[in-house]
């Protein structure tokens, strides 16, 4: 669920000049862009719902209809693309209306169900990536199962969308379909949001407030896992499913409105005390989606309005779960109401040391719903919808919890996690004990948290960072680097307009931003024809360590740490540490 207040907006949002140019993003598609940037190719971002179709099914006037909801919304035909002069931040165009419905039928064996194989086709399709720069970035596709058997697999990308956009794209899908008469677009667009938006200074009142209530506050979440945390996060994840049958979910509900809390608050609240127990932490900072649609004419138009924000859950020991879910209603709230922030500017202001290992701030992620994701209703005929979670992974562990289609109080719970950091059978035992935990706190709300089921002893608790594993190799001459340092230090130069560059500056700690490292990763393929990743320029993020890694050329697996860089990269991390210590400490005492 995206959590949403309505406060009074007397500023109105102008509409933009579509012809003056490439249009600027919002501040949650700047972040997401640069996820994308960091982890081309995934289908991390991708929202995928599949909807059953039973009946005689008008394949055309579904085209049709597909094309009247593509022709209102500048969204969804929406491009990216990057920048490049400073500040070196993305833009978005707007294409002309193109929307396409193409019929596949289903290529079964015999050997295999039907509905087991298209649930395969279609996760197949969600998986697809997206091209940023080219689009489209929605994708609708029809997979015929047999006579009056069809599943509409509809996929955008979130740069585009939210969860109440899909709603707001079906709804007017069964217009169309119903042969209703068309209406005008929106008068407002996404695009005239996002600039709106961009141009409103950050609000100081409300960091500052952030700043106070996490101060102290872990920006690490220790969760024990089956591997060694390498270096880098990766994209890839896996996705567990676990029904919560009505018997657990009932209960549940009841206890929260006895609690004066939302059923959102109290599984929330559920979910942050077994993250605690897991890690051992009485502090956890759980990410949770939260709405910018507090505007009329902005409920029904098709876009990212969306950003996710930290709620801060301090699961003290003694603390009855009673207590604890009116502590998160109390602090949910608060949280909304100092929502203009964003989540990249928390993170820069909070935890400003970057660790590629980690997201930063949270790695813990919560949503749920009380409805199915989307309710499709197309004239004629039977229509059922699910989602199909993406595989790859935004954090270590995302909880998703929406009541299952047609099952009354029955929930279907969803734990995507990383795999480069636990098995499936971690995270199905992972499920398993959360709802235990649910149960036990459901049914004695009064009991001190310490008493509830916690995980059970088998978790692993590798957390550490994988050991760096040096390859021999020849130690390459100075001389053999000077050419690739000098043509790094140029290119720092120009990209941070700056010409005090050391061997051994941090890019960050000289006022780099990491779109303006996309920039630097860019003209080193260009000016160098090195090819690296741009994950690498966060690994190696001084000329000394970059220039090394970029003359040994491109490897197949994880680059080799050299015992003089790993022991120049702990000076730095100290010395950089010290700076932050001594502003903190400046700060408290103004």
């Amino acid at each position: 669920m995206m959590e949403r207040v309505t406060v009074a907006t007397p500023d109105h949002i102008p509409v933009l000049d579509r012809m003056a140019g490439p249009l600027p993003v919002s501040g949650a598609q700047r972040a997401l862009y640069l996820v994308e940037l960091l982890h081309p190719g995934t289908p991390m971002y991708n929202i995928t719902v599949a909807v059953r179709l039973e009946g005689p099914l008008d394949v055309p006037r579904l085209r049709s209809a597909v094309a009247r909801v593509v022709a209102r919304h500048d969204a969804l035909r929406t491009t990216f693309t990057p920048g490049t002069a400073p500040p070196f931040e993305p833009a978005q165009r707007i294409g002309d209306p193109d929307a396409e419905l193409p019929v596949v039928d289903l290529d079964a064996d015999g050997t295999e169900d039907v509905d087991a194989a298209a649930f395969r086709v279609a996760q197949a399709w969600a998986d697809e990536p997206f091209d940023l720069e080219r689009g489209p970035l929605l994708r609708t596709r029809l997979l015929r199962l047999g006579p009056g058997r069809h599943l509409l697999v509809v996929t955008m990308h979130q740069l585009v969308s939210d969860g109440p956009s899909l709603q707001v794209f079906f709804d007017e899908l069964a217009e169309g379909y119903a042969g209703g008469p068309e209406r005008a677009a929106p008068a407002l667009q996404f695009a005239d949001y996002a600039a709106w938006q961009r141009a409103r200074p950050v609000d100081a009142e409300q960091l500052g407030w952030w700043r106070d209530r996490l101060a102290g506050v872990p920006t690490v979440l220790r969760l024990p896992a089956d591997r060694p945390r390498p270096a880098v996060a990766g994209p890839h994840g896996g996705s567990h499913r676990h029904r919560l049958r009505a018997a657990v979910m009932r209960p549940a509900l009841r206890l929260a409105q006895d609690l004066r809390v939302t059923p959102f608050v109290l599984v929330l609240t559920a979910y942050a005390t077994f993250l605690s127990r897991l890690a051992g932490t009485r502090d956890v900072l759980v990410g949770v989606p939260v709405s910018a649609r507090d505007r009329v004419e902005l409920e029904s138009v098709i876009g990212f309005f969306a950003t996710t924000l930290p709620v801060l859950v301090e699961a003290g020991r003694d603390r009855n779960f009673a207590d604890l879910c009116r502590s998160v209603q109390s602090e949910l709230l608060d949280v909304l109401t100092h929502r203009d922030v964003t989540m990249e500017q928390l993170a820069e202001e909070l935890a400003p040391r970057r660790d590629p290992g980690h997201a930063p701030l949270v790695q813990a992620f919560f949503s749920l719903e009380q409805e199915p994701i989307v309710s499709p209703h197309l004239p004629g005929l039977r229509a059922t919808a699910f989602d199909l979670p993406p595989t790859g992974a935004k954090v270590d562990l995302d909880m998703m919890v929406f009541r299952a289609a047609g099952a009354g109080d029955d929930f279907d719970l969803t734990l995507t996690y990383r795999t480069d950091l636990f098995e499936a059978a971690t995270i199905a035992r992972m499920a398993e004990q959360f709802e235990l935990l649910l149960v036990a706190a459901v049914s004695d709300p009064t009991a001190p948290i310490r008493s509830l089921p916690g995980p059970v002893e088998d978790v692993p608790a590798t957390s550490r960072p994988a050991a760096a594993t040096v390859a021999p190799r020849l130690d390459l001459p100075m001389s053999a680097c000077t050419g690739m340092e000098q043509n790094l230090i140029q290119i720092w130069r120009e990209v941070l307009s700056r010409d005090d560059i050391g061997l051994d500056d941090n890019f960050f700690d000289l006022g780099g931003t990491s779109f303006a490292l996309a920039t630097v990763h860019t003209l080193i393929g260009a000016r160098t024809g090195a090819k690296t990743s741009l994950v690498s320029l966060l690994e190696f993020p001084t000329i000394a360590a970059l220039a090394r890694h970029l003359a040994d050329g491109p490897r197949t697996g994880p680059a080799p740490v050299e015992p003089a860089d790993q022991a120049r990269a702990a000076r730095l991390r100290d010395r950089r540490n010290r700076l932050q210590q001594r502003r903190s400490a400046r700060g408290a005492g103004e």
